[in-house]
């Protein structure tokens, strides 16, 4: 049997989905570390009322969303069978790989950097001076995790457009061909702590939960 809680996570996780958002920016915008976010969501810590009033901010919620209406679709759908698709970002060995680095580093809600080819950028909507400040050498661009959202990356068969800032907000479009490096920066997971309690006996450890404390 699941537990009560279970839904409510369910619930949470999808509002970030609908409103675009990740762990990075809902821990900007609420003040709560970003690892802690993380634990929180996946059920492997506790969270405190004061928690999820701070996490219902961030996203915008009002108490109707938290109403027992929201929570009961929530688990309706917890309850439904679940087919998972073969590979949820979408990865294929033999596709476009800077397209699919990109999806990967948005889709996980990574902070990442990309070195793009200068000479290949002519036209895309980089500030004519920052082309020139890195003529002959590949222009570096990193991209927080906490402003995925305002990237609205465009994906395109010939390359990505992203919304950057320079000395003002630009439309950018890399061809995928200018991309020549890329590295994300992965959140950590934390190591298990000895203080962690011990499941139940009817409690399989590594089951999402949460528990309200105060």
């Amino acid at each position: 049997m699941g537990r009560p809680s279970a839904p409510l996570l369910s619930w949470l996780r999808d509002m970030l989905k609908q409103k675009g958002l990740n762990t990075a920016h809902v821990a900007d915008a609420s003040g709560i570390p970003r690892a802690r976010i993380r634990r929180i969501l996946d059920g492997t810590e506790d969270m405190t009322v004061d928690e999820l009033m701070l996490l219902s901010d961030s996203l915008q919620l009002d108490p109707a969303d938290l109403s027992s209406q929201a929570i009961a679709q929530a688990e309706a759908k917890a309850d439904a069978p679940v087919i998972e698709p073969e590979d949820t970002l979408g990865v294929d060995p033999w596709g476009n790989q800077p397209e699919q680095l990109f999806r990967i580093a948005f889709g996980l809600g990574c902070d990442f950097f990309f070195l793009a080819d200068t000479t290949q950028l002519e036209g895309s909507g980089v500030p004519e001076t920052v082309l020139k400040q890195y003529n002959g050498r590949e222009l570096p661009i990193k991209l927080d995790a906490a402003y995925h959202k305002y990237n609205d990356p465009k994906y395109g068969p010939d390359g990505i457009t992203l919304t950057l800032s320079f000395d003002q907000l630009y439309d950018c479009t890399f061809r995928w061909p200018a991309i020549k490096q890329f590295v994300l920066f992965p959140l950590a997971p934390e190591p298990p702590s000895d203080t962690d309690e011990a499941p139940g006996a009817d409690e399989p450890k590594g089951v999402p939960h949460l528990r309200l404390v105060t």
